[in-house]
């Protein structure tokens, strides 16, 4: 037998296995990301939760977007039976990430827009986050474009996705109906007390909302679950954003009453109240609902 031949078969051999192997790989990572609905609720890490909810969340083309933090980051999107509707929240941030990449048009926009009231106060006089940064990357876009690829397909992130819903359940079930509700969203929201940090946030965050509604979108400011007290940043920022942009205004945590909502952690809705608030704010606003 030449040499030759006998030298390449065993390469030969190896690169059919590899072939395969990673074709295998491939196979089950793609069933579990099917299993997990393309995105994953929670991950190791508050950076790739945020990325993951990122790229499923601006793929394709949503029809309502969720911005926010993680609180945001709770409620169900098309990928647990919500049609048509993006989770946008960002671990550890607030809305102006993607507000400001809105803006840059680095991320696309929806023409239904539902703004996160609740840590506004966590952009004043901060500096860009590393989510912020991750969305002027060329792999986070490639991410996007290929699910294989995405934050979403780590191994850790299905797998804690898997587990935490056979804990706690998982959101979007069709059984939820909306909360109970004493108020709705407003149109003139009081004026509030601001310091000069503040002003300059308030401004900055009014002016992207004014050129995101010029270009189509309808937007709504949400104070969720916890709630704040009335006096502190958490709940000033949003309300007098919404007043110098001129949106509606929602204090959906005061509008529920006492003990409707059950969280985690004392912070974050569990699975059923957050498919709840969802629907709440799709019934008061006339947003697309799912189902």
């Amino acid at each position: 037998m030449d040499s030759s031949t006998s030298s390449s078969r065993p390469r030969f051999l190896y690169v059919v296995c590899l072939i395969a192997a990673l074709a295998a790989c491939f196979g089950i990572q793609s069933l579990l990301i099917q299993r997990t609905g393309g995105r994953t609720t929670k991950s190791e890490s508050n950076y790739f939760s945020s990325i993951a909810r990122l790229q499923s969340g601006i793929r394709g083309e949503p029809q309502v977007m969720f911005l926010g933090s993680s609180i945001t980051g709770r409620l169900p999107d098309r990928t647990r039976g919500f049609d048509g509707v993006a989770n946008l929240g960002c671990d550890g941030g607030s809305a102006m990430e993607t507000l400001r990449a809105m803006d840059a048009g680095t991320i696309p926009r929806a023409p239904y827009l539902i703004v996160e009231g609740n840590t506004l106060y966590r952009a004043v006089n901060a500096k860009e986050t590393d989510v912020a940064k991750a969305m002027h990357k060329r792999w986070f876009r490639t991410g996007v474009t290929v699910p294989n690829l995405s934050a979403s397909s780590r191994p850790s992130a299905m797998a804690y996705t898997l587990l935490m819903e056979r804990k706690m359940g998982a959101s979007g079930r069709p059984d939820v109906a909306p909360f109970e509700v004493t108020t709705h969203p407003t149109l003139s929201p009081a004026p509030q007390e601001t310091n000069k940090e503040e002003d300059a946030l308030l401004e900055e965050a009014a002016g992207i909302l004014r050129k995101l509604e010029a270009a189509g979108s309808k937007i709504t400011i949400v104070m969720f679950p916890p709630g704040a007290e009335p006096s502190s940043p958490n709940r000033r920022l949003p309300e007098e954003l919404a007043r110098r942009a001129g949106l509606p205004f929602w204090d959906l945590a005061n509008a529920i009453p006492p003990g409707m909502v059950k969280f985690t952690d004392g912070v974050h809705m569990d699975p059923a109240s957050a498919t709840a608030a969802v629907r709440t704010i799709f019934k008061a606003t006339g947003y697309p609902s799912g189902p």
